[in-house]
């Protein structure tokens, strides 16, 4: 299942029969998911078995049947992957595991035991399972040359191989494309039947939309202070990002609107709507709103967040979300 469609999921849309058990990790989908309000309807089925295995009791996990206690980075090995750097990171475990508190790994290896699967990689350990995953990367791609499990747990941080030629990307003008250079047009969308050049195809909610159509179009960028919903649990955290999630608004819409600064605003289309705190400010265009993703219900206003307005509609291209193809109107809370 396309997880951006996971409401379809749960109520039956996109599969029949609906999806009847439900095992959640490293996800927090009642917070970070589109259309909200099809996710709650179908998590709230009494037929659906739900198992959370998280370290918080995050808002999915209060829908759940189970809830299993993780282990944290302090308590796990874990292999980290460049993200924005060029590093590789072995994460050793400083703590033995808290209460009952398992990784992911642990876990997903007992389930398999239990359900009685037999693959000798569902036998490894943490530290075997990252060794075989090194060396089979380092086989085909060099910028693992010379990167190992034991260099990693002699070193903790090791850099990528990268060649003193291509430490600045692409200076040598050569990209990882047929010809080498930077392709417009792409012939393997063609073969797949897409168009191959860039074209902008316009969302079935503003193609549809008409002359006199006041509404908004709302962006859930990123919070400053959170990454998704992780950490938007964190008091201070919370406070630097702002007690009350809010929504930046332009004064020309705020004012056609009675909307005052601060003031409480109620967000809502057709999918739902949520209770935010206006902020007028130029940052953001005439037309357009911004309110940070990523705040968890349970810590909101009315206990809902900006996911109760966004579209599960997918894009056309590889199943994408349409998180900001988002029409909504605004007006002052009662």
């Amino acid at each position: 299942m396309n997880m951006n469609r996971l409401g379809a999921a749960l109520t039956g849309e996109v599969s029949d029969p609906p999806i009847a058990s439900l095992y959640v990790f490293c996800a927090n989908p009642m917070v970070s998911t589109p259309n909200t309000g099809r996710i709650v309807e179908g998590m709230m089925r009494e037929d659906l078995f739900t198992v959370v295995h998280d370290l918080f009791l995050t808002d999915t996990a209060r829908y759940a049947d189970i809830v299993l206690p993780a282990t944290s980075q302090l308590e796990q090995t874990d292999l980290h992957k460049a993200y924005g750097h060029r590093n590789l990171q072995y994460n050793e475990a400083a703590i033995a595991p808290l209460g009952e508190a398992k990784s992911n790994w642990e876990v997903t290896r007992l389930l398999a035991a239990a359900l009685g699967y037999d693959e000798p990689w569902l036998r490894q350990s943490a530290e075997e399972a990252i060794a075989e995953v090194l060396d089979a990367t380092r086989a085909t791609n060099p910028l693992l040359s010379g990167i190992t499990l034991e260099r990693l747990q002699r070193e903790g941080t090791v850099p990528l191989a990268i060649p003193p030629e291509r430490d600045v990307p692409f200076a040598d003008g050569y990209f990882p494309t047929p010809s080498g250079k930077v392709e417009l047009r792409c012939d393997a969308l063609a073969r797949v039947g897409l168009d191959p050049l860039p074209a902008y195809t316009p969302p079935a909610e503003f193609a549809a939309r008409t002359r006199d159509d006041a509404r908004l179009t709302l962006i859930t960028a990123a919070a400053h202070h959170f990454v998704s919903s992780s950490l938007a649990n964190v008091p201070s955290l919370l406070a630097k990002e702002g007690a009350t999630p809010w929504i930046e608004i332009h004064p020309d819409d705020a004012n056609r609107r009675g909307i005052r600064h601060d003031a409480l605003v109620v967000v809502a289309n057709a999918r739902g709507e949520c209770t935010l705190r206006a902020v007028i400010s130029e940052n953001v265009p005439p037309g357009v709103v911004v309110a940070p993703k990523g705040r968890w219900q349970s810590r909101s206003v009315d206990g809902h967040n900006v996911n109760w307005t966004t579209s599960d509609a997918l894009a056309d291209l590889a199943g994408q979300s349409t998180f900001h193809s988002n029409l909504v109107e605004i007006r002052p809370a009662e």
